[in-house]
């Protein structure tokens, strides 16, 4: 099994020291209130929905790396070696 690069491992570090901070955890609260992560983002226009959707996509993106853990990445990271 091929190891995790060392830049994506310490990024992975980074997410998790970040936002498990007792700081971080209120800021991200604080972002998943306004950026549609408890909400529909369904709106009149594709434009507005689109830009909603953009936004829900980046607290997602964080609650993913929040999850990682080092044996997940080392998977992710050979299953993109193959492809």
């Amino acid at each position: 099994m091929a190891e995790i690069s060392e830049k994506a491992e310490q990024l992975r570090k980074d997410y998790q020291n970040v936002f498990n901070s007792e700081s971080g955890k209120r800021v991200l609260e604080n972002l998943k209130k306004i950026c549609f992560y408890y909400d529909t983002t369904i709106n009149g226009t594709p434009h507005i929905m689109s830009f909603n959707e953009g936004q829900r996509a980046v607290i997602l993106h964080i609650e993913t790396k929040l999850k990682l853990t080092a044996e997940k990445l080392k998977e992710l990271e050979n299953d993109r070696g193959q492809s």
